[in-house]
């Protein structure tokens, strides 16, 4: 064997190598510790209305999110996940409309899961002080499976190690199904709490028509409170603080996360702990960025607490996150009270 064969060998294998090792992760994260779970983010409420439908309209103005995360980005773009979402209140539908787009990437596409939900919400005036929404979700999801990156040892030459493809004809994969999810939301203008149950059909997302593949139902318990701090001097609210607390139960994962952000004037800054009380699993997030009226930016970082020697920023997840809030004429705002916090 020549030295340009053997070059282009030991090549071939490294390749060879590294997608055998993100079609690893992919499948045990993907199949044996997830089980066809869904995306988290760490900015919540960045994309409030995929953590609780009753989220949607509370802004009483029109608003548009999209967001973008990259987990493990030492692997490249092995799980990345986008996400845009717009809702906004509805006067004569007495609540509001909106919708979210999600796509999650894994494996560099080799699998892949794009949802498109369609939300309405019901708002309720308790009090002048108190006000209930509803959320009542419709979802169309699609799961994909590309095999063309796969390899299979029975396709690999013994003696050269060269990979020739497989023996078989193995066809790329999709399925689609319906799915449904309700929120209900309860807040005044300085604290909020809600509750949301997705994924109420357990949708079959197998492959296998011979095996049935249930999507876990996804119950959501959030709480967060908003704090001023007025200067003494003066009597002007200086600081603002947004603690929140949210809870995840899905299939037999359980995630707690606590957090608070900071707000000073148009800028702010937050940090969060995960724990996933089923794998004991531990992640710290730090999160900053500006917002104004109209506009919210924020970049946050995942630490691994769980093993804190291999934190690097490629064992990490960034997360970038946008929302544009526009100027919506409309009477609720004579009736109803927007969210002051979190403020998006």
């Amino acid at each position: 064997m020549t030295g340009h064969m053997l070059i282009y060998t030991a090549l071939k294998q490294v390749a060879q190598i590294k997608i055998l090792v993100i079609l690893t992760v992919v499948l045990y994260v993907g199949f044996f510790m997830a089980k066809a779970q869904d995306p988290f983010l760490s900015q919540y409420y960045s994309n409030c209305i995929y953590l609780n439908p009753g989220f949607t309209g509370t802004s009483l103005m029109a608003r548009f999110s999209m967001g973008y995360r990259n987990q493990y980005p030492a692997l490249g773009s092995s799980f990345v996940n986008y996400h845009a979402a717009f809702d906004m209140p509805s006067n004569i539908l007495q609540g509001g409309l909106g919708f979210n787009v999600m796509h999650d990437v894994q494996g560099n596409g080799t699998m892949s899961n794009l949802t498109v939900d369609g939300i309405y919400s019901y708002a309720l005036t308790v009090n002048p002080g108190f006000n209930i929404n509803a959320g009542f979700q419709a979802t169309y999801g699609m799961r994909i499976l590309k095999t063309g990156d796969l390899i299979f040892p029975d396709g690999i030459d013994k003696l050269t190690g060269i990979y020739f493809g497989p023996t078989e004809d193995i066809s790329d994969q999709a399925i689609s199904y319906p799915d449904f999810a309700v929120g209900f939301l309860g807040y005044t203008r300085n604290w909020y709490t809600g509750l949301a149950i997705h994924h109420l059909a357990r949708p079959n997302v197998s492959f296998n028509k011979n095996y049935r593949e249930p999507l876990p139902r996804k119950y959501t318990i959030h709480a967060g409170i908003y704090i001023p701090i007025f200067e003494k001097r003066f009597g002007r609210e200086a600081v603002k603080i947004n603690p929140n607390i949210i809870v995840i139960q899905q299939g037999s994962q359980r995630q707690i996360s606590l957090g608070a952000e900071v707000i000073r004037k148009v800028f702010f800054a937050g940090i969060w702990s995960r724990q996933n009380i089923s794998f004991g699993l531990s992640n710290l997030t730090v999160v900053a960025g500006y917002q104004d009226q109209h506009i919210r930016f924020g970049y946050s970082f995942d630490f691994n607490m769980t093993r804190p020697w291999v934190n690097n920023v490629g064992n990490g997840a960034h997360e970038i996150a946008f929302i544009y809030r526009l100027d919506y004429k409309t009477d609720n705002k004579k009736k109803y009270k927007a969210i002051k916090c979190p403020k998006i």
